[in-house]
This record gives C-alpha cells, sequence and structure tokens, in this order.
C-alpha cells in the first residue's frame, strides 16, 4: 500500500523464527511486477545472512535471485534491464561500496543513472549496520527510494546505543527514527501462542563460591564446564540436539575451550563409558586487510575489540582450535580462509538433523557444542539447536536473539528452547520480556516461560492418574502389560490419548536442568522408568494397528481418525 501510494517509509516488527523471510520474499516478489518501481533491493547485513537469505528465497521459487559475489557484479546487476536483475539480494556492506564516492572504481559515478529513479530497499533485520553511515548514504544517493525494515527485536528508547548528536542535542536512534513508522507488528508472544515458535526454559544457575581473584575466576570457569557436562545430556534429549555456548570474550572463549578439554579428558580417565562431548569453538580472526573477515566483524563488537589487544596471540589460539577440528572431522581449514571453517561449522550444527545411523560416521560428523563470542547468535536457524548456555551479559535485544536460536519448532521432541544462565540474569530476562513483548509483562512472562517444574509434575500426576484411572475403567489394571487386555479398538484408542500426554510431560521434564533429588523421585514414583519404556512400547504397538486402521476408513466420525499418534515422542 506504501509503495503503491508512495508514501514514505515504515518498519515491519516480526518476531525471529515467525517466517520474516517468507513475507519480505513475497513482498519482493509483489513488488516485482510492479511497472512503477525501477528495482527492488533486498538488503542484509552480513555475508553469511547474505548466502542464507539467497538460500530461501531460491528454495521458495527456484532461480528467483542471484548472488553477487563482489561489488562489482552488483553495480553490473543494478545497472541491467533485465527483468530477471529486478529482485537484487545483496548485503548494506556491498552496496556502502558501490555507492563510495571515494573507491577507484568508480562504481558511484556509473550508478548515477538509477540516481532519480524509484527503488524499494528491504532491509532485513533493521536494527543492525543500518544505524551507520551506510544507511545514510542509501538515502542521499536515491532521493526517491522507499525503505522498508524487518525486524524481530526493534531499537525503542530504552534499549537504543547508537546516538545522533544535532547541534547541542544528544538522543538515541530507534527503529521509528530510520523508518517513519510501524507498518505491522507480529511479536513473539504472538507467535508462541501460534506455535509457530517455542517457549523457554531458563535455568538460572550461579556456581558458588568467592570468585574475586584470578584463581576464583579459574575456579567459577572450572564449575561452570562441569555443570554443562552435568547438565548437557538432560537438557539436549540425550545429545539429539546440540547447543551454543556463548561467552564474554574472546579470552574466556579460548580459555573455555581448554578447560573442556582438560576436564573432558579427566572424566575419560576416571571413566571409560564416559563419552566426550565434540566440542567446537568459532570466533573471528584480526581482520588483517581480509575483506571477508572485516565484513563479518561489522556486527561483532566484542570480538572487534578484542582481535585490537595481542591479535597474534589471539590468531595462534584460534589456529591450535582449527587444527583439533581438523584433526576430528578430516578437514583442511585455516585461519586464512575463516570463512570456509565458519560455514563448516555452521554445517555441522545443522547436520545433528539427520541420524546417526543415516551418516557415514555414524555421527562422527557432528558437533555436540559451539563456543562462541558473538557469532551465531543472530541471524542463525537450525531446528536442532535447542540449549543455550550463557556466561556473558546480555540485555533487551541482543538477549532476545541469543534466547531465540533455541526456539524453532520441530516436533513433540522439542517441546521449548533450553537456556542456561550462569550469571544470574533474571531482571535483564525480565526486562527484555517486558518490552518485546507488546503485551503486559506478566501476562507475557507467562506465554513466554514455560511453567516450572513443581508445575508440571502436578500435570503428570494429574495425567498418570487420568490413566490409571481409564484402565481400572476397563477392567484391567494399569500396567504396562495390561495394554494387551485393552478390549475394542475405542479402549486401544482411549489409551492412546492418555499415555501420549503421559509420555509428553515427561519428555518435557527430562530435559528441564533445574530438577532437585526429591523432583526427581517424585517423577520416579509417578512413572518409574521402567514402566514408561514399557508402556511405550506397548504404545507403538497399539498405535501402529490402529494406524493401519485409519488408513482403510475414511468415517469422519470414526474416532480413530481423529487419533494423531506422535510417533516421534517415542522415538528412544
Amino acid at each position: 500500500d506504501c509503495v503503491e501510494r508512495n508514501d514514505g517509509n515504515g518498519y515491519i516488527w516480526h518476531t525471529t523464527g515467525s517466517g520474516k523471510t517468507l513475507t519480505s520474499f513475497k513482498a519482493s516478489t509483489l513488488l516485482r511486477d510492479n511497472d512503477q518501481i525501477a528495482k527492488c533491493v533486498f538488503v542484509v547485513d552480513r555475508k553469511d545472512l547474505d548466502r542464507q537469505t539467497r538460500e530461501e528465497f531460491n528454495r521458495f521459487q527456484e532461480g528467483c535471485v542471484e548472488g553477487n559475489t563482489n561489488t562489482e557484479t552488483l553495480v553490473q546487476r543494478l545497472l541491467s534491464e533485465d527483468k530477471a536483475d529486478k529482485v537484487i539480494v545483496t548485503t548494506i556492506q556491498k552496496l556502502g561500496l558501490a555507492l563510495d564516492g571515494a573507491n577507484k572504481r568508480n562504481y558511484r559515478e556509473r550508478l548515477f543513472p538509477l540516481a532519480t529513479k524509484r527503488l524499494v530497499f528491504i532491509f532485513d533485520e533493521c536494527h543492525r549496520s543500518q544505524f551507520g553511515e551506510n544507511h545514510r548514504a542509501i538515502k542521499e544517493f536515491f532521493p526517491n527510494a522507499q525503505l522498508f525494515g524487518f525486524t524481530g527485536t526493534p531499537i525503542f528508547e530504552q534499549n537504543a546505543t547508537v546516538v545522533q548528536i544535532e547541534g547541542n542535542q544528544a538522543s538515541r536512534r530507534t527503529t521509528q527514527d530510520l523508518f517513519q513508522r510501524q507498518l505491522h507488528a507480529y511479536t513473539i508472544t504472538h507467535a508462541i501462542e501460534d506455535k509457530n515458535v517455542l517457549r523457554f526454559h531458563v535455568d538460572y544457575f550461579k556456581p558458588e563460591g568467592d570468585f574475586a581473584s584470578v584463581a576464583g575466576e579459574q575456579l567459577r570457569k572450572r564449575k561452570i564446564v562441569e555443570a554443562i557436562l552435568d547438565k548437557h545430556d538432560a537438557a539436549t534429549h540425550q545429545r539429539r540436539f546440540n547447543a551454543l555456548f556463548a561467552t564474554a570474550s574472546i579470552n574466556d572463549a579460548i580459555e573455555y575451550y581448554e578447560l573442556f578439554k582438560t576436564i573432558q579428558a579427566e572424566r575419560q580417565s576416571a571413566d571409560p563409558d564416559f563419552v566426550p562431548l565434540k566440542v567446537a569453538c568459532v570466533f573471528s580472526p584480526p581482520a588483517d586487510g581480509d575483506p571477508d573477515v572485516k565484513q563479518i566483524q561489522e556486527d561483532l563488537p566484542q570480538e572487534q575489540a578484542d582481535n585490537q589487544v595481542e591479535p597474534e596471540k589471539k590468531k595462534e589460539s584460534l589456529r591450535a582450535i582449527i587444527a583439533d577440528y581438523n584433526a576430528r572431522y578430516s578437514t583442511n581449514h585455516a585461519v586464512g580462509e575463516f570463512d570456509l571453517y565458519y560455514q563448516d561449522v555452521q554445517k555441522r550444527i545443522k547436520d545433528q538433523q539427520f541420524p546417526n545411523a543415516d551418516l557415514p560416521r555414524k555421527g562422527a560428523e557432528k558437533i555436540d557444542l559451539t563456543i562462541v563470542v558473538d557469532m551465531l547468535l543472530t541471524g542463525f536457524d537450525s531446528k536442532f539447536l535447542n540449549t543455550l548456555y550463557v556466561d556473558k551479559n546480555l540485555k533487551y535485544h541482543g538477549l532476545i536473539q541469543a534466547f531465540s536460536r533455541t526456539n524453532r519448532v520441530l516436533n513433540a521432541s522439542k517441546p521449548y528452547g533450553n537456556v542456561l544462565d550462569f550469571r544470574a540474569q533474571k531482571e535483564a530476562v525480565d526486562e527484555a520480556i517486558a518490552l518485546f513483548s507488546g503485551e503486559a509483562a506478566e501476562r507475557a512472562r507467562e506465554v513466554w516461560l514455560v511453567d516450572p517444574a513443581p508445575k508440571v509434575i502436578e500435570k503428570l500426576e494429574d495425567a498418570t492418574r487420568k490413566l490409571a484411572d481409564f484402565m481400572a475403567s476397563q477392567g484391567v489394571e494399569p500396567r504396562p502389560e495390561e495394554v494387551a487386555n485393552l478390549k475394542g479398538d475405542e479402549a486401544r484408542a482411549g489409551f492412546i490419548e492418555r499415555f501420549k500426554e503421559v509420555k509428553r510431560l515427561a519428555t518435557q521434564l527430562d530435559q528441564y536442568t533445574d530438577l532437585d533429588d526429591a523432583a526427581k523421585a517424585k517423577i520416579e514414583a509417578l512413572i518409574p522408568r521402567d514402566d514408561l519404556r514399557a508402556f511405550s512400547a506397548q504404545y507403538l504397538e497399539v498405535a501402529k494397528r490402529l494406524q493401519e486402521r485409519q488408513r482403510k476408513t475414511d468415517d469422519p466420525d470414526d474416532p480413530i481418525q481423529q487419533l494423531e499418534f506422535e510417533f516421534v515422542l517415542f522415538d528412544s
């Protein structure tokens, strides 16, 4: 509507994981057929998002978007009259180079024929580098352009960090300052209620002790590694999912990486049955003039700052980390081709989707835990990543972006995104929820966060009682071996519905990382582990028989037709 009426700019607040890429793609294709528009340029921030967005666009419509491998290609496509070049995906960094009058290739001068034409720029995650000079350059060079921004986490007054000086007046620049007005909002609250993203389980774990000294800080880190090793199998559903570990600095990431090596070796020596986690670590090296690394670092403020201090020492550590990676995965990566290493880490995190039996090395290809500083905490999606460990201060949009790496919907085996915060940042979490919910804070907490363990245990108690009452009503004891004595498909369907709820709640509690011994004992008393396994086996047998019958009848009134078996819950 804004484009049709040539009525200014605007931003769209659609939460991470809600399908921003598909929405923006649809908008782009509609504009492709608008003769009033010379070009529609979809602008992303960083090379990995450039690649990811282009791949997603082409998945929706094969060959609809071509890549711009360099700025020269971008300029050629901007000047092209070919309709195939009407929709262009590029990074804001490449666009900035194209508009840089000081560039010796004269890109800006070559683009002058476009300067007065109507272009539409759609910015993905518009809260990032667009606050810089590049955004201003686009507005100045294309005065007739319209700018639209998509963001999952808008910049409000409360979370703005960029200061704009006008005369003697200093103010913080918000998303609304850049894009004039909000056109539509679909917040994380809406997405959770619509089951488009998952809720969060946040476990605040702060190691006990006095860690003020350097030695104390080392001890604190050691306790955190021990806690992760103790909790990881539960958090990731026995390693069916994988995790990120967000650390506060490159030095911290290096120290944690070495600690995992040391402590896992100790555990393996003490217990031959201990299976070490496959741990990777990724942070950007000093740029040293490398344009790929410089581009990647534009949105990695901590890493950029860290690399100013003892850069060679950090590069040596990264070289050693990559050498370990090469030895583990039979790869040949190097610091000098960092982007290839970074891509490979992302691919292996996503390879978690494949069952070990289907992989050539039976799961040895996978990564269990990736230690990061800034990287992968925004713009990276994997449905098989379910856990974030946090030992860095997070606030507002940075917190929501990081947490949201865990909450992509998969199936019933992934009931929520898991966050283990080792800095006890409950206040920061509550503030972020209040800011980005679009709701009253208390209601938002109820929507965003899963029930605490005691409440889920109450629900499990109710579900096990209903199962027992149902079996008693059918004249059988509430024991696994009695399921075979249920008479008729209607009774079997009743068992399916009731036990499925028991299994769903048990699976949810299995992934809670904050269960104390009393809670574990109560769960075991409600549904002993051996009974859960035996009931599950009976469930699968009955469900397969009913599924066969379901395929043979199309009577909508048949109760069997209403059953959803959710076999994935029983894939263990």
